[in-house]
């Protein structure tokens, strides 16, 4: 091992710097690093922790038991909405990031979603023919769950849709034409476990002899020579070289970096949005013995909003009901029903001291999220669900609605959109449609923060997509410089 490092450094390998070991840091350090004449040096701000060595509750199946691992998951003062208060936002830390703790839910979002980031969003070359071939070879496994596997609020979720008239369908995840149905969804499982990029991906590359990960290794900001970016500076005040940068923080940390770094694009911490989300919890009467926490999804398309829609299209599968079997790793005798809102025009800002979503702040936003909730509320007073709760958390009434909205909407913590994608003509937009810095050199950015827009889905295999995507440009970028 150390002949080959001398050799390197004789050779004066190009160091390419990730920040951040998530959900697309990790498969942008994993894709480089297959190309031995360059050196990656992945940087994540939480532990680095190899598989075998990960926690009972991270390795798990039922993502609420991850939830519970103290040094996975951040908490981040944000505030919702603009009559809420601050509240904490979940993210994952340490390597696999987000992946290592969320719902586990792999979902490709629908077609139109990408087609529109390029007809209408200037992000020429990600249309729906140009991603829907990297999704069907994502090495991310996905298990659609068994109707076996079901837990009381799953059966009565879909009993309850089906009674109302939904498709049934056991293809949502996957279906990118389909706006309407009920029926299981797909998990990133493998062999019963979680199946984290810290898997799939870091785990086959950390015998590589050029890759480094290190842990506790939190990015401060870039270091700059003009518009050149030559390297990153540590929270500890530290620095590293680099001959090139590629910035996978998430959508909070990543515009943070660029503020601090004073990369003058005007777009850096807009036009945040996120998955606004409402939860009724149900007191059941008998012990869920669900295998998953969420095991279905009901989906469908909002009527209250088709006057502002600019196509049929546009509102395809905007609305989401989702149900939690069990809200604790410890509690079995409560479930939940979730009512999302998957289309969103409601932005937030980010700064460096101050996060804000601005949920439910376009009014177009708050009449699907009205048509979703009342949904919700009149499946639940269904036959299916008197059956299996013996009560539901306190909601709204038809007369204050909207108020009860503002007070207690939540997020799918979908979070995205604060360093946008977009062509370089674009004055809103940080970064082009390689994923490189508008007007700088030796950069790029890839994760959930360079969405055009939120795809009408879980966000976790989009950025796993475009990583890998955004991961060939780099290697391309590196061959000609």
């Amino acid at each position: 091992m150390a002949i080959l490092r001398q050799n390197k450094q004789k050779t004066k390998r190009p160091r390419v710097v990730v920040v951040g070991a998530g959900s697309a840091g990790a498969v942008i350090a994993a894709r480089l690093s297959q190309n031995q004449d360059v050196d990656v040096l992945l940087l994540e701000s939480g532990p680095e922790i190899a598989v075998a060595l990960e926690a009972s509750g991270t390795r798990s199946a039922n993502f609420v038991e991850a939830l519970e691992v103290e040094n996975r998951n951040l908490r981040i003062p944000v505030r919702r909405a603009a009559s809420q208060d601050i509240s904490e936002y979940v993210r994952g830390t340490g390597t696999g990031g987000s992946s290592s703790v969320n719902a586990m839910v792999g979902m490709w979002g629908m077609a139109s979603d990408y087609d529109r980031w390029e007809r209408d969003l200037g992000c020429d070359g990600w249309s729906w023919r140009d991603v829907a071939p990297v999704f069907a070879n994502l090495p991310i496994p996905l298990r659609t769950t068994l109707s076996s596997e079901w837990g009381n609020v799953d059966r009565a979720l879909v009993d309850a849709a089906t009674e109302l008239g939904f498709e049934r369908r056991d293809d949502l995840s996957t279906a990118p034409l389909a706006g309407h149905g009920v029926g299981a969804v797909s998990l990133t499982i493998n062999d019963g476990r979680r199946a984290s990029v810290n898997a799939v991906y870091l785990e086959p590359a950390r015998s590589r002899f050029n890759l480094e990960i290190r842990g506790n290794s939190a990015v401060d900001r870039l270091n700059m020579s003009g518009n050149d970016v030559v390297g990153v500076r540590l929270a500890d005040g530290s620095d590293i070289d680099a001959d090139a940068v590629v910035v996978c923080a998430g959508a909070i940390a990543t515009p943070q970096i660029l503020l601090r770094t004073n990369i003058q694009r005007s777009g850096i911490g807009q036009g945040v949005k996120d998955h606004p989300a409402v939860a009724f919890t149900l007191a059941l009467k008998e012990p869920s013995e669900a295998r998953y926490a969420i095991s279905a999804l009901l989906r469908t398309t909002s009527t209250t909003t088709s006057e502002y829609a600019e196509n049929d299209s546009a509102q395809q599968g905007d609305i989401h009901l989702l149900p939690l079997n069990h809200t604790t790793a410890h509690d079995n005798m409560h479930g939940a029903m979730f009512a999302a809102v998957m289309r969103v025009y409601s932005t937030g800002s980010i700064t460096d001291t101050k996060i804000d979503l601005n949920l439910l702040s376009d009014e177009r936003d708050m009449c699907a999220m009205t048509e979703a909730t009342s949904m919700l509320a009149t499946m639940i007073e269904s036959r299916s669900f008197t059956g299996i709760a013996a009560s539901v958390g306190v909601g709204p009434t038809t007369d204050n609605m909207q108020e009860w909205l503002s007070g207690n909407v939540g997020s799918y913590s979908h979070i995205g959109c604060s360093s946008k994608m977009g062509a370089v003509t674009d004055e809103d937009a940080v970064v082009d449609t390689s994923g490189k810095v508008i007007g700088y050199n030796h950069v790029w950015v890839c994760d959930a923060s360079i969405f055009p827009d939120l795809p009408t889905g879980n966000t976790h295999l989009p950025v796993v997509m475009m990583a890998e995507r955004i991961s060939q440009r780099i290697s391309e970028s590196l061959k000609t410089n």
